[in-house]
């Protein structure tokens, strides 16, 4: 396995909620997103960034963006099946494709580096496992084992920190009315304070291809620094900082360049470069 490690800070509050919001959260306020853990022995919800989150935002639409633009392709010709599987790594639909879904998934995995890397499904099979597995931790006392094991330059912060002295919340309006100056409605929610520190740890698998690698690259250096909701309020801008050696791109960028045509093809048709139709809806 190689693994890369990453930093981010956040310059503003991050908002970012939790699944429990509705279902049994006792007042108004869209809680933080939390997850289990311990602490001193005992099970608690520490707040927490989501990985699946991060991997989208950091990740896949940079990716895509930065592909169709290559390409020079726009989104608009695209079926809804490729955009789904680009942009949020697709939906299977149809059931499965007897026989020759591993040979066909592997065969897209090659010509597409970011599914080879992400992973997906198309419309009648998942795609073979993605080579990216990613964990995210706050720098604070609830992960201080993880801090300590993975990020040991970050120990001594951690153990100054509280995750929950840094959740805090905001109040805003909405209108609610047809008219300038009609109903306004409160609503709160709570957010992740700015100077709050996330480390990130990407692990490759063993013998991914060098073009596979670079699109973690890639991605990390297309993603516009936003995470989380209300990032029309500004909220959710983080800057990074890998703390190891960072993955190099340049394979990734000759790839594209050596195979536009077959990349263009591909996600134009919906075969991925398979030969038969996988993305058609």
């Amino acid at each position: 396995m190689t693994r890369y490690r990453l930093l981010l800070e956040a310059l503003t509050p991050i908002a970012h909620g939790d699944t429990r919001t509705g279902i049994d959260n006792p007042t108004n306020i869209r809680l933080f997103m939390t997850q289990p853990t311990t602490a001193n022995g005992r099970l608690v919800y520490a707040p927490h960034i989501s990985e699946n989150a991060l991997r989208t935002a950091m990740l896949r639409r940079p990716l895509a963006d930065h592909l169709l633009t290559t390409l020079g392709v726009d989104p608009g010709s695209l079926s809804r099946a490729v955009l789904a599987l680009l942009y949020s790594g697709g939906n299977m639909g149809h059931g499965r494709t007897p026989g020759d879904e591993a040979v066909l998934g592997h065969m897209l995995k090659r010509l597409y580096p970011s599914l080879d890397l992400l992973g997906g499904a198309v419309d009648t099979f998942i795609i073979p496992r993605s080579r990216l597995r990613m964990s995210a931790w706050l720098v604070a006392q609830e992960y201080l084992t993880p801090i300590e094991t993975l990020f040991p330059e970050l120990a001594d912060t951690a153990r100054t920190i509280s995750a929950y002295d840094l959740i805090g919340q905001e109040t805003r309006t909405r209108g609610t009315g047809e008219k300038a100056g009609g109903n306004q409605m409160l609503y709160t929610y709570q957010v992740l304070a700015a100077g709050a520190r996330i480390v990130i740890e990407f692990t490759i698998d063993s013998w991914t291809p060098q073009p596979t690698v670079g699109a973690l690259a890639r991605g990390v250096a297309e993603w516009d620094g936003f995470i989380g909701g209300q990032g029309r309020q500004g909220k959710g801008r983080c800057r990074a900082e890998w703390i190891s050696a960072a993955p190099a791109l340049e394979s990734y960028d000759r790839h594209l360049t050596d195979n536009a045509d077959a990349l263009r093809a591909g996600i134009l048709d919906g075969s991925l470069g398979t030969g038969k139709t996988l993305c058609a809806a």
